[in-house]
């Protein structure tokens, strides 16, 4: 039974915590997030404000009380907490605690030459930063000597290191965050597989832990729905702690009485997440510093057996300011609150914001420079008072010993995070550069091994088969459990697997050696247990992947992982794998692999029912940067381990490689027999395209056929002697994967498929004509190739034969279309060549 309880009032008077000093950092921080949007005139106002008591309450209660146990000077450190500002668009609350905590650290080591105090300048987030808000690096590089302020001496802290570029949402290169926050959702998503990875290599419950703030608004998206069975599923119990702010305003409306009418009263944030198991925990007033911290040592001190995720639903006010009474800002009337509050809307120096400001000026006797004169206009005027007015904030370190407290309190936090954690696997050793994952290295008989669970000592017989005999039954997608096994052997069950509820259907079930994951039971297990969330499936591999346990950012100890459903629903995984990619591109530490499965693939799936047909939606597996992500389309169960573990070794390698999308389709075929192909190379599917038939030597050739997919494929090999027959001299080539084809050799490239037969081939393919296989093809290719939408419709579905037959990849269809490519070839060359003359 889930547990919700709120934390009495009486618990903060005994807490040993210094309210007062986490209140000054927290009105410094509103403050500093104000001017940031004021000479800014961008940025979010409302929402960050409501954060900033918890956020300055999690970075600084310190960790015997629930804190963020981190270190300000190496907030990367793998063993450090985890913080998650999955609620993006509220980055300024997070940069302007940052700026203070950076400044508090460098007034200190400049006064002492103390290096316990010393951050180093690229980490350390600095005062002089706030003119980076919502500006590129490229201006930034300039901006300073544009105005001519190079040499100013309000600007010195940008020296040798520059200013930093702060995004309008926060990405994981921030400082402590460990998450891009935005798209709404997607952020908090990966919570699950953030938490269980530590689990997963064994770290002690609760260290490192995770800490994640998100709003009512954003939990209502898909992916963060889907947090809630996700994380209860993991068992990742209060290792995951999540603070979502309830302040009942989003961007252009209010959640209760706005999008759900107010007679709903049914509608209850605390009954959502208790229904699913969770522990709730509710504060009646979100920026009481008191009930913060009381909250923070009651989810420290759970029951660490106790296995169900924890979250906290504080009531805020989206507008929230420290110096507001009753409702009201003195100088300015009513305080702008809720969904008006959302953007930073505020002319600079507006009325309104000049009340806020006033309201400092009195807490703390310091006076803002320039702003009752109304806007500046001039740039260099406005860079000047904005530093200006960011140092009047920061002047209250030097009050009342405030900056020393939070120097010693920010290096006194750091020195705890541990040096190592007692972990079960080896953190210096990247297990997916073992040399028995290269392709070169796999058995291609099959195996019969004897494993050993590590932990509990039990043996058992293995079989594993990457390669199948010619004429064998067996379809591309029954060689996945086998390559997923055999990895799993490699690296010490370090690939896991989430694939909603069909993971035997899409043949991930038997790549767990010791089955189904336990964290208690059978914590070897890598098979996840997961319910139908293809996106939130997809998150948690992402938070699995995201993480290593390493203390050197070059070497990886963590594990990869696979999320898998059926091609056409795949896309539902897509959004949160794109901010994934983005993600590893800007990570300063290697990362594991992200693997799409997209099971049941093309054109066969509609066997099923039209919405299965899988054609059109895997597609979107190619919208990423180019070489940032590796797609391979399998036909035959030979080509599946050659293929993946070329893609494997690549990834392993090469740190931007942070996706591999496998696509299989549905049918057992005969396993093809490679001593009738031109390329008789088992392992040929690693180069990513191979030849399958010649052109015959002495005889007119007659263009290129490129064949991708499964009964496309294997239909088109069938008709080969059909071909002959007729003298048709086509060069077919299996096209597996374009990345690791451009991978190869010059030479090899151009002896499979040279640059001009570009303008003189034609697809046959389960794919469609919007997306093909090759990039640069000719402009007559979509004329003479075979897709599964030729007919630019949605397919009516049946058997997987009518199927094929409506989609015109039947043997006779693809007879014909290739004989009609050959024959016509003199006249669709010709066409291009006049194409090209009309310009001259």
């Amino acid at each position: 039974m889930s547990v919700h309880t709120s934390p009495r009032s009486d618990m903060a008077p005994g807490l040993p915590y210094e309210r007062r000093r986490l209140e000054d950092v927290g009105y410094m921080t509103c403050m500093s997030l104000t001017l940031l949007g004021n000479y800014a005139q961008t940025g979010h106002f409302g929402g960050p404000l409501a954060y900033t008591p918890f956020n300055v309450a999690a970075h600084l209660a310190g960790p015997e009380l629930g804190g963020l146990r981190y270190d300000y000077r190496r907030p990367k450190h793998p063993y450090g907490d985890k913080l998650m500002l999955a609620a993006g668009h509220c980055a300024p609350t997070c940069y302007a605690l940052w700026m203070i905590l950076g400044q508090a650290l460098y007034r200190k080591h400049h006064a002492t030459g103390d290096p316990r105090y010393h951050v180093a300048p690229d980490v350390a987030m600095l005062p002089v930063d706030a003119l980076g808000f919502r500006r590129g690096a490229g201006a930034l590089r300039t901006l300073l000597a544009d105005q001519g302020l190079s040499d100013h001496p309000l600007f010195a802290q940008a020296k040798g290191r520059g200013i930093r570029a702060l995004s309008g949402h926060i990405e994981s290169t921030d400082l402590t965050n460990d998450v891009n926050g935005g798209p709404s959702g997607v952020g908090i998503a990966t919570a699950a597989g953030k938490a269980a990875f530590w689990d997963i290599v064994g770290a002690p419950m609760g260290t490192p832990k995770v800490i994640a703030l998100e709003g009512e608004f954003a939990m209502t998206e898909g992916h963060a729905q889907e947090l809630k069975t996700q994380a209860i599923a993991l068992q990742v119990g209060k290792r995951l702690r999540i603070f979502l702010s309830d302040n009942n305003a989003g961007i252009d409306d209010s959640l209760i009485g706005g999008v759900v009418s107010s007679r709903f009263t049914g509608y209850r944030l605390i009954d959502q997440w208790t229904s699913y198991g969770w522990n709730v925990l509710s504060l009646p007033d979100g920026h009481d510093y008191d009930q913060i911290v009381g909250a923070l040592r009651t989810m420290e001190a759970w029951d660490p057996t106790d296995r169900r995720p924890m979250i906290v639903i504080g009531t805020t006010t989206k507008g929230y300011w420290p110096g507001a009474v009753n409702g009201k800002i003195p100088g300015a009337g009513d305080q702008v609150i809720g969904y008006p509050s959302h953007p930073y809307a505020m002319k600079m120096n507006s009325e309104y914001f000049v009340a806020l400001a006033r309201t400092f000026e009195a807490r703390y006797g310091v006076e803002f420079q320039g702003i009752s004169q109304g806007p500046v206009t001039d740039p260099r005027e406005r860079l000047i008072q904005f530093k200006t007015n960011i140092d009047v904030v920061m002047s209250v370190l030097e009050r009342d010993g405030l900056g020393d407290w939070l120097a010693d309190r920010l290096v006194e936090i750091g020195d705890s995070v541990p040096a190592e954690i007692p972990l079960r696997v080896d953190v210096k050793h990247d297990p997916f550069l073992d040399d028995r994952l290269k392709v070169a290295n796999l058995p291609e008989e099959s195996q019969t091994l004897t494993v050993r669970n590590s932990i509990s000592g039990k043996e058992k017989q293995l079989k594993i088969a990457l390669f199948r005999k010619a004429g064998e039954t067996a379809g591309a997608r029954r060689a996945v459990s086998e390559i997923v096994k055999w990895a799993n052997h490699v690296t010490d069950n370090r690939v896991l697997s989430l694939a909603a509820d069909l993971s035997e259907s899409i043949n991930l079930e038997h790549g767990s050696i010791w089955g189904h994951y336990d964290p208690e039971t059978n914590p070897l297990g890598t098979r996840l247990k997961a319910a139908i969330e293809e996106a939130g499936n997809a998150s948690s591999a992402i938070g699995l992947v995201g993480q290593s346990a390493s203390v050197d950012p070059d070497k990886f100890a963590g594990v990869w992982a696979f999320s898998g459903t059926y091609g056409a629903f795949t896309p539902l995984m897509y959004l949160p794998a794109r901010v994934w990619s983005q993600q590893n591109q800007d990570s300063k530490f290697r990362t594991g692999v992200l693997h799409i499965l997209a099971g049941h693939s093309g054109p066969e799936t509609a066997a099923d029912a039209r919405t299965h047909f899988g054609i059109f939606a895997p597609q979107v597996w190619k919208l990423f940067p180019r070489d940032q992500v590796i797609n391979l389309s399998f036909w035959d169960y030979n080509d599946v381990a050659p293929g993946y573990f070329a893609a494997a070794e690549i990834a392993a390698r090469e740190k931007k490689v942070g996706v591999i999308v496998i696509e299989v389709a549905r049918p057992d075929f005969r396993v093809a027999d490679r001593n009738t192909f031109a390329d008789s190379d088992l392992r040929a599917a690693a180069k990513g395209l191979y030849v399958i038939r010649d052109f015959a030597p002495g005889q007119p050739r007659h263009g290129y056929v490129v064949a991708q997919g499964s009964s496309s494929t294997f239909n088109l090999v069938s008709v080969l002697p059909r071909l002959t027959a007729a003298g048709i001299n086509v060069k077919v080539i299996a096209a597996i994967s374009e990345e690791l084809f451009d991978r190869q050799p010059d030479a090899y490239r151009n002896a499979v498929l040279p640059p001009e037969a570009r303008q003189d081939l034609m697809f046959v393919m389960s794919g469609t004509r919007r997306m093909w296989p090759l990039r640069n093809v000719g402009s007559l290719t979509d004329e003479y190739s075979l897709t599964a939408d030729q007919d630019n419709v949605w397919l009516t579905g049946g058997t997987e034969a009518d199927v094929i037959a409506e989609a015109h990849l039947d043997p006779d269809s693809i007879f014909a279309g290739v004989q009609r490519f050959a024959l016509e070839r003199p006249t669709r060359l010709s066409r291009q060549r006049a194409l090209l003359n009309a310009l001259g």
